[in-house]
Order: structure tokens, then C-alpha cells, then sequence
């Protein structure tokens, strides 16, 4: 589990929590910075996102197999390299490519992608949500219904029948298109040859503007 964790020093990358029961401890820390607000007599100067994750082994695999995609997702090519470097693997081709691949899914399922913005919220509608509201809202359109009422968690409008659909189809286009990123972002860290390609590889690149929608009551 993530959470936010304040430190004396700056911290490594990741750390080594020794070795207990048979499994492999380590310490996770990304999106380092130093704290520009200190109170009196705190010895605290920087903070980071960390995460203890419990391994197999002390290899790359069992890295991977159980950090959480999300995290890698904000992590810089240096932290990456970090790493890798921990477990020997800097200047392994495929162990970059695991690397990278899990850092796009995580960034595929992350709010810098799966976001829109209706009337200044933000919201996500998942797929099979989407799929659903769509039948829904067709069918009352049938039924001669001129609004229907879209929830947001607890948060409700009523939108016409017309401009729901519309929102809908608006975001089924984006969703799909940030598929395509992401299913072309894999096809290509599959084709890279070198560290230095994989090095270099933006994970956030050609990914579509999040969709600003308004109700149009």
C-alpha cells in the first residue's frame, strides 16, 4: 500500500528491508522532494510516495510481480534505472522492457488518462458503465423521455436525453483512442533494441487532451 512517508535525509529509490520468512523486503520510494514548509524543531526535510512490498525473491520478476502498476506509473526514467539497478538489471533489455510495459498499463489506468471533466468535475465512467448508460438512456429516448438523471457517485444532474448520448459517444471516442496509445506504446517497447531506446521512451507521449463537456440543458 502507498502512502505518504517523511524523512530526515533524502531517501534511496528503494531500499533493502532485510529478509524474513523466506521472502525479501523492500522499501519503495518515488516522486522524491524536499519539504519548503518546516515547522519549528521538525527533523523531517523531504517526503515520498513508499510502498512495502513483500517478494519472492530478490530478483526483477518478483519486483514486478508485486509492486502496484500505479506507482511505477510515476516513476522517472532515473527511478526506473534505480531500480534496476538494485537488482543487478540496468543494462538488461528485458528486464527495461518489463519495466516500461508495466509502467504504461499503469499509466493507462491512471487519472492522467482515464479522467473527463463535465461542467468543472472531474469523473471517470468505466466501460461496461458507459455500455450501460448508453442502452439505458436510448431507451428512454424511445419511451418519449426528453431528460434522464446521470449519477457521479453521489453526484447527480439531469441531462437531455440528445446531449447524454452525445457526452457518451464524446467519451467512447476518447476512451478508444487512449486504447490505441496504449496498445501502440506495448507494440513499440516490444521493437526496442537498446537500453538507450528504452531509456528514452515517454510513456505519457500522443495521448489525447482530456475531454472538457458541458450540460447543454
Amino acid at each position: 500500500m502507498k502512502q505518504i512517508c517523511k524523512f530526515n535525509t533524502r531517501p534511496a529509490t528503494i531500499n533493502n528491508g532485510g529478509h524474513k520468512k523466506g521472502h525479501w523486503i523492500v522499501w519503495l520510494n518515488l516522486q522524491v522532494s524536499e519539504m519548503k514548509q518546516l515547522t519549528e524543531n521538525q527533523d523531517e526535510h523531504f517526503q515520498a510516495i513508499t510502498e512495502r512490498l513483500v517478494l519472492a525473491d530478490r530478483s526483477i520478476s518478483a519486483f514486478l510481480d508485486a509492486v502496484d502498476s500505479a506507482h511505477i506509473a510515476e516513476a522517472t526514467t532515473e527511478e526506473l534505472e534505480s531500480i534496476l539497478r538494485f537488482f543487478q538489471s540496468e543494462n538488461d533489455v528485458e528486464a527495461w522492457k518489463a519495466i516500461r510495459k508495466m509502467q504504461i498499463q499503469g499509466y493507462d489506468n491512471s487519472e492522467k488518462v482515464n479522467l473527463f471533466y463535465f461542467d468543472g468535475l472531474a469523473l471517470w465512467l468505466d466501460k461496461a458503465t458507459r455500455v450501460g448508460l448508453v442502452n439505458s438512456i436510448t431507451i428512454e429516448k424511445k419511451a418519449k423521455r426528453s431528460t434522464t438523471c446521470l449519477w457521479f457517485g453521489s453526484h447527480s444532474v439531469n441531462v437531455n436525453v440528445d446531449v447524454a448520448l452525445e457526452i457518451l459517444s464524446q467519451l467512447e471516442l476518447y476512451a478508444h483512442e487512449c486504447y490505441n496509445v496504449t496498445a501502440q506504446h506495448l507494440a513499440q517497447i516490444d521493437k526496442c533494441s537498446t537500453v538507450e531506446a528504452l531509456r528514452a521512451f515517454d510513456v505519457c507521449a500522443d495521448y489525447p487532451e482530456i475531454l472538457q463537456l458541458k450540460n447543454a440543458e
